[in-house]
């Protein structure tokens, strides 16, 4: 007895799964969450207010709803409590400027089989070339998202202690940011590239944090760093580096901690299958078009990393999205 001829199943809903998404960063592009965030409007209504055309927003307005993001009733739009929090203008979690993120890793995304035939990737990042324009909004794409990942490390870990973070290779410094402003006696500095630290301190101003944010230029990977530390955060930074690399950051960090602190390293981590968490396996296709060497390693390669730095009591667990907090601590 002859099985039965397959289906294209699988390919027919992953060729269309990205679809919400493109809805969803549309919407973001067009800011059209903001006004729906002070009351319910029809498609004509949210069209005189964006100054677009209805019957052009309309399809979209549907999509948004069918990803969930919008509700509809009786003809009238409003937004989800999800899009609501994150979505309009002006508030504390406001996201929506992460929609440059989105479309930067999809274009990313289309030149995996090209980087992968030529050995190299095909959208390099490499901050140390970037012209300040194209630095500082790129990073501009990443600061809401950095501020959300502090927010929520709060909420997760009990910082009452510290009183001098390192933030290595933070970026515009969101994370550090979130951090200091829900610790008021928290100091935080943000040790970057020299061709970053000019943006790093322009969103620290922006901020009104600059009498507790500061900004160093030091090569963590080739050391030796300056201060002490009673903390160390890095954030999606490993991830970008080549195990040696990795190792050597580590075994420079260390000489900088304080007896007794703890590291923690938040990013992209495989499980040693390397098939979990889905959404790592999946990101994993980014690094591969934007660094020679960085990819999203297995837990064991952290641990062996961590351990062979000095580091103890390593830990990982779990996050949001697919992402992983490794703690560990230098001995006391």
């Amino acid at each position: 007895m002859t099985s039965p001829a397959p289906h294209p199943e699988t390919i027919q809903k992953l060729g269309s799964a990205a679809f919400p998404a493109f809805a969803m960063v549309a919407g973001m592009q067009l800011d059209l969450f903001t006004p729906l965030g002070a009351r319910p409007m029809d498609a004509e209504q949210l069209a005189g207010v964006l100054g677009v055309e209805p019957a052009k927003l309309a399809p979209l307005l549907y999509a948004l709803v069918a990803a969930g993001l919008l509700t509809v009733e009786d003809g009238l739009f409003a937004n989800t409590p999800e899009a609501d929090c994150f979505l309009v203008r002006g508030k504390p979690t406001y996201f929506g400027e992460r929609h440059a993120f989105y479309t930067a890793r999809y274009q990313e995304l289309l030149q995996t089989a090209a980087s992968i035939r030529t050995g190299r990737p095909q959208a390099k990042l490499d901050f140390a070339s970037m012209s300040a324009e194209a630095l500082e909004k790129y990073l501009k794409g990443l600061h809401p998202g950095t501020m959300a990942t502090g927010r929520a490390l709060v909420k997760r870990l009990d910082l009452s202690s510290h009183r001098h973070l390192l933030d290595v290779g933070g970026g515009s410094g969101g994370l550090a940011l979130a951090l200091a402003k829900a610790c008021p006696e928290l100091r935080v500095t943000v040790l970057e590239l020299p061709s970053v630290t000019p943006v790093t301190r322009r969103f620290i101003e922006q901020e009104g944090m600059a009498e507790r944010a500061d900004v160093v230029a030091e090569d963590v990977v080739r050391g030796p760093l300056t201060g002490v530390y009673d903390g160390a955060v890095l954030r999606a930074f490993l991830q970008v580096l080549s195990p040696d690399d990795a190792k050597r950051t580590l075994q420079n960090l260390i000489k900088v901690l304080a007896p007794g602190s703890p590291i923690y390293i938040l990013g992209q981590v495989l499980d040693d299958s390397r098939l979990a968490p889905p959404e790592t396996v999946a990101f994993n296709l980014v690094f591969l078009n934007v660094y020679d060497e960085g990819q999203a390693y297995a837990e064991h390669e952290y641990r062996g990393w961590l351990t062979e730095a000095g580091f103890t009591g390593i830990e990982r667990v779990l996050l949001a999205g697919g992402e992983s907090l490794v703690t560990a601590r230098k001995p006391a």
